[in-house]
């Protein structure tokens, strides 16, 4: 493992999967939707799914940013979690949305966290 590896806070990468994991899931489901209204001939409802598929490819691209250390990534990450949170707090009553608003809250912590901060101003 090289030294930038061991260096990282536990707070950085909680956000940084976070970010990844959110990526693939808005581009597996929006991938799949596509290919499924596709094999039905549905093409009255394709855009939803385009919207989630590029979703997935922005988020990606945030993470990427990221990973690579650069401000307006983690700007990014910042602003996604809080939307999240925001959409979830909107619908509570739901299971799936308390999971993952306490899933996007600890990824805001990971990113506000003083730990993370100081790894981000570091010459890497």
């Amino acid at each position: 493992m090289s030294d930038s590896k061991r260096e990282r806070p536990l707070t950085y990468s909680i956000a940084y999967w976070y970010g990844f994991v959110l990526a693939v899931i808005f581009l597996l489901y929006g991938g799949v939707e596509i290919i499924l209204n596709i094999l039905d001939r549905n093409y009255q409802n394709m855009a939803p799914p385009i919207l989630f598929a590029a979703l997935g490819v922005i988020l990606f691209s945030v993470a990427l940013a990221f990973r690579e250390l650069k401000k307006w990534g983690w700007y990014g990450l910042i602003c996604i979690s809080v939307l999240v949170v925001l959409g979830s707090l909107l619908d509570i009553g739901r299971y799936e949305n308390i999971i993952i608003l306490v899933l996007s809250a600890a990824a805001l912590y990971g990113l506000l966290a003083s730990d993370t901060r100081e790894y981000l101003k570091q010459p890497h």
